[in-house]
């Protein structure tokens, strides 16, 4: 449970004040077989849980998601291969949401607030997707457009008209390639940018090329993630809507 569904919770008198103080004590660590899980993180940090599960087995995931849950009302599983199995298996308990990269068990929070998230080409699809997914886990609502390249910049222009009119308070940029969506932009809006290089490109260091590029940008109110980073990218834009609309 994150901070949020807890207060929504307090302030509907679901939790009466023992059992809220509890999320709130010292106590926090429980083992798990081999694992140590901090059952409270959501709670401190206002974000569902994420797995990051790609060199872990099945059956570690599915212990330690299954811990999880207990306590929470959603996890969120990166990367992992065993995407299939895993959806599987929790849908028959829980609402499951699959992407490419990602996997929600549990169902979706009340959104609030607006951030716009544009990729640059279809190769883009698999992060700009897992951005879409974690934004709505954490409890904001993504404005998607995709395959909005910099070759006709009215398509772009089109996305950024849109996303002002809805009052969004951040853009995630996602883009390969020399990465100069992301720099472009950011000169058009009045708000903070959020690029995530992928590892789409031609040639010599291809992979590294859109990182690069968006690094070495002037565009002061443009922030880079890693490449292929589109969860980080989308948890920290959801808190900058959350924040915002506290």
């Amino acid at each position: 449970m994150t901070f949020d569904e807890l207060y929504n919770k307090i302030q509907a008198g679901e939790i009466n004040k023992q059992n809220a103080q509890k999320y709130f004590s010292l106590d926090w660590l429980e083992t798990a077989s081999r694992h140590i899980l901090d059952v409270n993180r959501g709670m401190r940090t206002n974000i569902p849980e994420i797995i990051y599960g790609e060199y872990k087995s099945l059956e570690q995931t599915l212990e330690i998601t299954t811990n999880i849950l207990k306590k929470h009302p959603r996890v969120l599983i990166s990367r992992s291969k065993f995407n299939d199995e895993l959806a599987e298996l929790f849908g028959q308990n829980y609402p499951v949401i699959k992407g490419e990269n990602i996997l929600v068990v549990g169902p979706m929070p009340e959104p609030k607030g607006y951030i716009l998230l544009i990729s640059a080409g279809a190769a883009d699809h698999p992060v700009c997707h897992e951005c879409e997914l974690i934004l709505k886990a954490v409890g904001v609502n993504p404005i998607v457009f995709e395959d909005r390249g910099i070759a006709h910049p009215t398509r772009v222009i089109e996305a950024v008209k849109q996303g002002i009119e809805k009052e969004v308070k951040a853009v995630i940029v996602v883009a390969g390639m020399e990465g100069a969506l992301a720099p472009f932009v950011a000169s058009l809006v009045a708000l903070p940018v959020i690029g995530v290089p992928t590892s789409v490109g031609y040639g010599f260091r291809a992979k590294e090329a859109a990182l690069t590029s968006m690094l070495a940008s002037c565009a002061p109110n443009l922030t880079v993630v890693n490449i292929d980073g589109g969860l980080r990218a989308a948890v920290v834009a959801a808190l900058i809507a959350k924040n915002s609309n506290a």
